[in-house]
């Protein structure tokens, strides 16, 4: 088993490594053809943080594993707000005055109500994810519209996040190495991690919310840490939080469209009413509160610990 766990950790360190060429590569190309620093730096807020997990999702369905790749997205949204954000804010508290916060959050919380009420005759279909997709578009455009209204500091603090090389042969390189070392990243961690529950006949939806979602987290968690450090709250806590918006409505929209989901009881039960908890954890931020603060940031690392020792008890 310790070849496996191997696989499973360059799996995951390939993923990491193509997302970032991928994104670097796709802001390198944007910019090159006139497009402005923040709005590259806006775009990869909105949807970068969410390559790694789209890919391991896509590898899992694929291999006709829905179970583990719904596990993986909704374990990586909760881990975007309560580890990520918690162990970020943490480090140093997270200001920020990010106008995208005023639509990713309400959107947030409609997404997990939504998928809530979609999953309560115990699957999620084509039809519903349509509408999620839908929701996406919609989503998109209304953070291009608020765009104009973004203060200077966030304009760039963004342009800042989205400094990169502009040179057109230099980025195709960086878009098409990053594919493929995704594909292949993502492919091997979802074998491996399928080897390692078949090995401990663990719950397929188990281990992607565990170690499948914590694993693709871990290397955000570092980026997260080190842009906190550097006084960046409002890559942090924007990239975190529309992250989760794009898991819900694209991910879930993309695989729901290609082969209706089943989500089962315990996940209506438990990890959806978490999820919305942590969502709405977030609501000062919309009433003026521009710090989360290291208290916070506590609450949210103990009650992300919490979570997992309650997916762990039943097992220790």
């Amino acid at each position: 088993m310790l070849e496996t766990y191997g696989f499973l950790v360059l799996g995951l360190v390939l993923v990491t490594l193509g997302a970032d060429s991928f994104v670097k590569g796709a802001s390198g190309m944007a910019q090159g053809r006139g497009v402005g620093g923040f709005s590259a730096g806006l775009a990869m807020v909105a949807v970068g943080a969410s390559t790694a997990q789209v890919a391991i999702a896509a590898a899992a369905i694929f291999r006709g594993h829905d179970a583990l790749a719904i596990g993986a997205v909704l374990g990586g949204c909760i881990a975007n707000l309560g580890l990520i954000l918690g162990a970020s804010a943490l480090v140093k508290p997270l200001a920020t005055g990010f106008r995208l916060l005023a639509v990713a959050l309400p959107i947030l919380v409609v997404a997990v109500l939504a998928l809530w009420i979609m999953g309560a005759d115990g699957a999620v279909g084509r039809f519903d994810g349509s509408l999620l997709l839908l929701a996406a578009v919609a989503f998109g455009w209304l953070v291009r519209r608020i765009e104009p209204r973004e203060s200077e500091a966030v304009r760039k603090e963004l342009a800042y996040a989205a400094n990169t090389q502009s040179d057109h042969l230099r980025n195709l390189l960086r878009i098409a190495i990053g594919l493929s070392v995704i594909g292949y990243g993502a492919w091997r961690s979802v074998g491996s991690t399928l080897e390692i529950a078949a090995h401990f006949r663990m719950d397929e939806m188990w281990i992607g919310l565990s170690v499948l979602a914590i694993g693709a987290a871990l290397p955000e968690l570092a980026s997260a840490v080190v842009a906190a450090a550097r006084g960046h709250g409002n890559v942090v806590v924007g990239s975190a939080l529309a992250a989760s918006v794009v898991n819900l409505l694209f991910v879930f929209g993309l695989l729901a469209l290609w082969r209706p989901l089943a989500l089962p009881a315990p996940m209506l039960r438990m990890e959806l009413p978490v999820l919305l908890v942590f969502a709405l954890s977030f609501y000062p931020l919309l009433r003026g509160e521009v710090v989360l603060s290291r208290r916070r940031g506590l609450v949210l690392v103990l009650a992300f610990a919490g979570w997992i020792l309650w997916l762990l008890w039943p097992r220790l």
